[in-house]
């Protein structure tokens, strides 16, 4: 069942450095778990309430063990602090099954 992800994200421009070594550690586990970017969003505006994010982005998995094998795992879990600094906001959740 494939599993739909969603990421808010604004990334902290003032550390470049700590964004390069997030993605390091995490575009190879998404690729072993074969996880596909389907859409990225950039927010424009909000409409009603705060922005949530910069950049939205909608990542499909091919089932929740591949989601636990990219964010339970010891890389990712490792590289935390890393994503604190070069995210100033992060926010990732599940917002589709098919």
């Amino acid at each position: 069942m494939t599993v739909t992800v969603l990421a808010m994200v604004t990334v902290n421009e003032a550390n470049p450095s700590a964004l390069a070594r997030y993605f390091e550690v995490t575009q190879p586990l998404m690729e072993r778990a074969k996880a596909k970017i389907v859409q990225r969003f950039d927010v424009s505006k909000a409409v009603v309430g705060g922005k949530p994010a910069e950049t939205i982005i909608l990542v499909e998995y091919p089932d929740h063990d591949a989601v636990a094998s990219v964010f339970q795992s010891p890389e990712y879990e490792a590289v935390k602090p890393i994503r604190d600094e070069a995210f100033s906001r992060y926010s990732v959740s599940v917002v589709g099954e098919a």
